[in-house]
């Protein structure tokens, strides 16, 4: 036997170990395409994060309104009281002033008086916020800034 007889030899064995192979990876491949398969349900998966998102931003929107509501209406109520101490001040230097001339400072009725001073003090307070809105050169919001800049426009 020479060595092309050998290699001949080899060479059909390994032709045969592959052949092999071959056929029993496709019975495999058959087989594992034939067997029965479950199907499993997908969990829904609810993503919570953008709902949180906007649960917040509405809960820090509604509260920028109320803080806001609640600083005019204490501004207001401020007012009313410094115009009610106003007209109360101006009431008394009245009085002050008819004692000393020696004439009654008013012929009505007390409880007239004092409602009459109530109602002047509001229509003053009214008039007074009405001024200051009208008379505003800036907004509001931006009051603050503009209280940092001299006349000229620079700091």
């Amino acid at each position: 036997m020479n060595w092309r007889e050998d290699m001949a030899g080899e060479s059909r064995e390994l032709e045969q170990a592959l052949d092999h192979f071959k056929a029993s990876m496709d019975a495999w491949s058959d087989a594992a395409l034939r067997r029965p398969r479950t199907v499993t349900n997908v969990a829904v998966r609810h993503n919570w994060r953008p709902a949180a998102g906007w649960a917040l931003g509405c809960l820090l929107a509604a509260g920028s309104v109320a803080g806001a509501v609640h600083q005019i209406v204490h501004r207001q109520e401020m007012a009313q009281q410094a115009a009610q101490k106003a007209a109360a001040e101006r009431a008394a230097a009245a009085r002050e002033a008819a004692l000393r001339a020696g004439t009654p400072a008013e012929k009505k009725a007390p409880a007239a008086a004092t409602q009459d001073a109530n109602a002047g003090a509001q229509d003053e307070a009214l008039l007074a916020s009405v001024n200051r809105y009208v008379s505003r050169q800036v907004p509001a919001a931006m009051e603050p800034l503009a209280q940092l800049m001299d006349d000229n426009g620079t700091k």
